[in-house]
């Protein structure tokens, strides 16, 4: 199960269409980007929270370093 849960699958940024290659989305034709989300209890898997408890993303930190890394910089900063 844990190899399963490190496994790579490619997902589009645009209708979220998951496949296990590489390439354009056959639903968009958006570029899929690279996942790894990692094992179960994996902190990528949870959302971004700050120091005080508030969640800032419901997304989890896989996604928002993936799809928008530069909202991700800036939501750590706060």
């Amino acid at each position: 199960m844990a190899e399963e849960a490190g496994k790579e699958f490619y997902l589009c940024p645009n209708c979220y269409t998951a496949g296990e290659e590489p390439g354009p989305c056959p639903m968009c034709g958006h570029e899929l980007l690279g996942c790894r989300p990692g094992d179960p209890d994996d902190p990528c898997r949870k959302p971004l929270i700050d120091t005080a408890g508030r969640v800032r993303s419901r997304a989890p930190r896989w996604w928002l370093e993936k799809r928008l890394p530069t909202l991700f910089e800036a939501l750590k900063r706060i």
